[in-house]
């Protein structure tokens, strides 16, 4: 073998041994790895009938070994990827996309992603971001955000199905009540649902949430935008476990039950309140009624933190500011003032046939 095509390959095989050594994200490290395949095909072809094409069968050949061998030592053995493009969600957390994989950096510690299949996987919690305020700025910065990991809080404006869940920039209204806000649709943030979102079916539109998920595109519905997210984890959702109830009493009290909510287990009643709020946080304050109808609140959720008392025809709950009633006789439950007690006669105006036509005194 001649002199310059040895030379040309220990030169090559220099450049192209020197990235594996070297287990930092640089751009030096590609550079010498082609510089390396360049001279090793270059020696491998010195002075051979048809360098053009042999040479370029070598270059890919040679590509496609240290490619493999790039992807062995990335899968087995953690090491950060040479052929591959980063991109930097935060200070701890990046990530390494190649041509049939990714990789988690959270912090130093890698995770292997074959074929993208992988949600946010690192457990580090990014930086939060309202959406009010980031999706006007990704939509004037897309560059800066495609395929970065964010963390975004904010609403659930809509849903579709188990597909996708929508988030929209919101304003709360004066007084809202049952978590409504007003939503604008002139950007939308859709977050595809692949199914890497689990137990989603519980989600309702208002719902407050926090998910993680990768900016991937955005595409122009007239004037209006839509920014698609991929590969999200849901971080937080509405917690209604924890809840305070507040009451404003009717001054004018009469004995008449009104219809607060009839579900599957129970029909609820309100005796001599104008209002029963739930209240999970300052964004989230809902109606009672309303929690009820849509298994937002159970009945034993609702009397988990309470006192007993009962007789033959009832259960006596007591709370700070109201009183519950459980009829022994029907699945009849009313809410009311203090005054409810266990010589209370209404669950005696149910009958099996009055729970479905609402009996004297009850509108």
């Amino acid at each position: 073998m001649n002199k310059k095509a040895i030379l040309l390959i220990i030169c090559g095989l220099i450049f192209t041994i020197c990235p594996f050594i070297y287990n930092v994200y640089t751009i030096f490290r590609l550079i010498s790895l082609l510089i390396g395949i360049i001279f090793l095909s270059l020696g491998f072809t010195y002075q051979k009938k048809n360098k053009p094409l042999k040479f370029s069968i070598l270059i890919i050949f040679i590509f496609i070994i240290i490619f493999g061998l790039d992807t062995c030592l990335v899968r087995y053995f953690n090491r950060i990827p040479i052929l591959s493009s980063k991109i930097k969600s935060s200070n701890k957390v990046a990530t390494y996309n190649s041509f049939f994989y990714r990789v988690y950096d959270c912090n130093g510690s890698l995770i292997y992603d074959p074929f993208y299949q992988k949600k946010y996987a690192c457990d580090i919690i990014l930086p939060e971001e309202n959406v009010n305020s980031l999706l006007s700025h990704i939509v004037n910065n897309f560059r800066d955000y495609k395929n970065k990991f964010i963390n975004v809080n904010g609403k659930i404006s809509n849903i579709s199905g188990s597909s996708s869940i929508g988030m929209q920039i919101f304003e709360i209204a004066e007084n809202s009540i049952n978590g409504q806000v007003k939503f604008s649709e002139n950007i939308t943030l859709t977050i595809i649902n692949n199914g890497q979102l689990k137990n989603t079916e519980d989600l309702k539109i208002y719902d407050s949430i926090n998910i993680i998920g990768r900016i991937a595109k955005i595409k122009n519905k007239g004037q209006n935008k839509e920014i698609i997210m991929k590969d999200a984890r849901i971080i937080n959702r509405n917690n209604y476990q924890n809840y305070d109830i507040s009451i404003i009493n009717n001054k004018s009290c009469e004995t008449d039950l009104k219809l607060l909510s009839k579900t599957e287990d129970y029909t609820y009643y309100n005796n001599c309140l104008d209002s029963i709020y739930v209240k999970y946080d300052n964004e989230n304050i809902y109606d009672l009624g309303y929690v009820l109808t849509d298994k937002r609140m159970t009945f034993d959720l609702l009397i988990r933190d309470t006192t007993k008392e009962e007789n033959n025809n009832l259960e006596l709950y007591q709370f700070d500011e109201f009183n519950l009633i459980k009829c022994k006789n029907s699945n009849n439950i009313i809410i009311g003032n203090k005054n409810l007690n266990l010589e209370s006669n209404f669950c005696e105006q149910f009958t099996e046939y009055e729970a479905e036509t609402e009996p004297g005194g009850i509108e």
